[in-house]
């Protein structure tokens, strides 16, 4: 069961709000002769409040519709180590993804593989088409890119090597074709000081480029990030550095850009722009108050350009501010958790 109320005025000033409620449920059999498994899952998303004038959230369909999908109904099989599933389904990669951020993720029509081998696990497949998070349609990949002539989908490989408790080296590929192609790797490497603080630094790269057809224009760019980050028994201190290439705006039609300043707001992800930020977040456990974390982030974008003129763009910026609290097992409300969010973002 979930609840969401959002209400937003985006950098130019339209305005959207909504509150719905919903969720989902569904079944998934055990594995067969752990061979065989199936499963579905319904999402649903129904509007509590929802003026016409201010549509847009994302909680909902356009027109402040209500939502009611199938966005799962798969069968796996696992042959010699590996698990083949197909059909409507989850994925979650770097920029395929189900970006859970509102009330209904986004969901996959697929024929995935997914296996490991020690410290290395592998996946990869032929994404068709994709529900968007505010829809109960599923579009073709190219469709959903932006593209309008040939309807095609995305084949995709990747690779997870965890060398280290928190310790990571990711790679990813996906090829949307005749749309555009990203190449995705980053890096964790943490380093233990103390009992109590360890440190630990990060980055990633992710290059684009137009292929085939190029249905949404031709162009290569990249991006680029770093990350540091100090913890200290309950409380983290976090920095960061992005950069976008001058080509294009780093393109994440199919989930949540996985750069490390997409905030809520503004992804920091427009041709030329740089950006760095800090964050800070504090877990209260240790304070005497269970299920309670606070979690805050200000970031600052500029250089940014229009990518066909090469006009500068106005600076950026966005402050967000998230508390959560999950009520405690044991407790009459066991499993359910309450999350405030809030952002405020300016163009200077």
């Amino acid at each position: 069961l979930r609840t969401y109320y959002f209400d937003h005025e985006s950098l130019a000033g339209s305005p959207s709000a909504a509150w719905a409620i919903g969720g989902w449920a569904g079944l998934r059999s055990p594995w067969w002769g752990d061979l065989f498994q199936v499963g579905i899952v319904g999402y649903t998303s129904q509007k509590l409040y929802g003026p016409a004038d201010k549509d847009g959230t994302k909680l909902l369909a356009p027109g402040q519709d209500p939502i009611a999908v199938l966005g799962e109904a798969f069968g796996a099989v696992r042959i010699l180590g590996q698990t083949i599933t197909a059909y409507r389904q989850l994925i979650h990669r770097p920029f395929i993804n189900p970006e859970d951020t509102r009330m209904v993720p986004n969901t996959f029509e697929a024929y995935t593989v997914t296996g490991s081998a020690g410290e290395v696990s592998y996946t990869g497949g032929y994404v068709t088409k994709m529900k968007v998070r505010q829809s109960d349609s599923f579009v073709w990949m190219s469709n959903i890119a932006g593209g309008t002539t040939k309807q095609e989908g995305v084949i995709y490989a990747g690779g997870t090597w965890d060398f280290a408790k928190n310790g990571h080296v990711r790679m990813d590929e996906q090829y949307a074709v005749d749309v555009f192609n990203t190449f995705y790797i980053d890096g964790k490497y943490p380093i233990a000081i103390d009992d109590k603080t360890s440190l630990s630094l990060g980055a990633q790269y992710y290059p684009q480029t137009s292929v085939g057809e190029a249905q949404i224009g031709s162009f290569s760019t990249f991006g680029v990030g770093l990350q540091a980050a100090l913890a200290y028994g309950p409380v983290g201190v976090q920095l960061y550095y992005t950069q976008t290439g001058k080509g294009f705006d780093t393109q994440s039609p199919f989930g949540d850009h996985p750069s490390y300043l997409n905030l809520m707001q503004v992804a920091f992800n427009t041709a030329g722009e740089r950006a760095w930020g800090i964050s800070g977040n504090i877990n209260f456990a240790d304070l005497g108050v269970p299920g309670l974390t606070a979690f805050a982030i200000h970031a600052d974008g500029r250089d940014q350009v229009d990518a066909q003129t090469g006009a500068p763009i106005p600076d950026q910026n966005e402050t967000d501010v998230r508390v959560d609290y999950a009520f405690g097992k044991g407790t009459i409300l066991e499993g359910l958790v309450d999350a405030f969010h809030a952002a405020l973002g300016l163009r200077r």
